[in-house]
């Protein structure tokens, strides 16, 4: 999450290098660009210092990727909501959006400058209720169709295809501006109906998804056959491979399933292994209920995850 403080980040990069961490993924929050500019400022340099590569996430952004929702720009653009069908407002920015898009194309420009040397699109998800101008004009232009009689079948490919619209805008509008950036996303299990259509996205450097099963009792080798399809489009594609292991929101007494999940992670041996969030994500709203013994599994699997290579 970062710290907009250089001394506080530095305590956790030293740290990090100890650790022989390659990558830092900072949370940068669109407060991070107008008030706590520390944090975009200092955190490229101070890991760079360490022999870590800086990677920028927009955590929350237009109210919409990853956690930590708390949109500045929706605050001044209200034409950025998302429209329900009832013509209401709904919470969360339209990534569909062109002025949305132009805000984050904006903040990419900006954690470049500072020194990122990547971007992670965080979780893009389908919009299941926006009938925003733009939804609605990309649907007729589309589809030949008006998005609000549609039936629900061609709604949901629509949803679909605008994920997958955006990761290709955000990673071609990387690559034409900044084309030694490396551009990630993450796509969650429960869209990996959009994976292989993300996977040919020629801007798009490196997909992963996030298996987040620590706090149910589902087999973990059953996400054996979910890794090996992914990693099978990354093959086939050219894309750098990446799975997350949880270790945020883990309840009490299922600690352990982090060094379960974690040790199938790593027999599957994707091109890249991240962990949300560091230490236990402790002092928010998304901790683990006990942060410390959490971050004692990550922290083991970061090792052994090392030690292979």
């Amino acid at each position: 999450m970062g710290h907009h403080n250089p001394i506080h980040l530095e305590t956790d990069l030293r740290e990090m290098s100890g650790m022989r961490l390659d990558d830092v993924l900072l949370s940068a929050q669109e407060n991070d660009f107008v008030h706590f500019t520390g944090k975009l400022a200092f955190t490229p340099k101070i890991a760079a210092d360490y022999g870590i590569r800086p990677i920028a996430i927009f955590w929350g952004a237009l109210n919409l990727f990853g956690g930590g929702r708390s949109s500045q720009f929706l605050l001044e653009h209200p034409e950025g909501f998302q429209v329900g069908l009832d013509g209401v407002r709904r919470p969360a920015g339209c990534y569909m959006n062109p002025a949305c898009i132009s805000r984050i194309e904006e903040m990419i420009d900006i954690v470049v400058e500072h020194g990122f040397q990547g971007y992670f699109v965080d979780e893009p998800t389908p919009m299941s209720d926006c009938y925003c101008a733009s939804c609605r004009a990309a649907f007729q232009e589309w589809y030949g169709a008006d998005l609000a009689v549609a039936p629900d079948h061609p709604k949901q490919l629509f949803r679909q295809r605008c994920v997958v619209e955006y990761v290709r805008t955000i990673a071609t509008y990387c690559k034409a501006k900044h084309p030694r950036l490396e551009t990630m996303t993450c796509v969650m299990p429960c869209d990996k109906a959009v994976w292989q259509e993300v996977s040919k996205i020629e801007g798009l450097d490196n997909l992963g998804t996030d298996i987040y099963w620590t706090n149910n009792d589902t087999d973990v080798e059953e996400m054996t056959p979910i890794l090996t399809e992914l990693k099978a489009l990354c093959m086939s594609s050219g894309k750098i491979h990446h799975e997350w292991l949880q270790c945020w929101n883990v309840r009490k007494g299922n600690e352990r399933r982090i060094l379960e999940q974690g040790k199938v992670l790593i027999r599957e041996r994707p091109d890249a292994f991240y962990v949300w969030a560091w230490r236990g994500q402790i002092g928010t709203t998304e901790t683990c209920d006990d942060p410390i013994l959490a971050w004692q599994y990550a922290c083991e699997l970061l090792k052994a995850a090392k030690d292979i290579q």
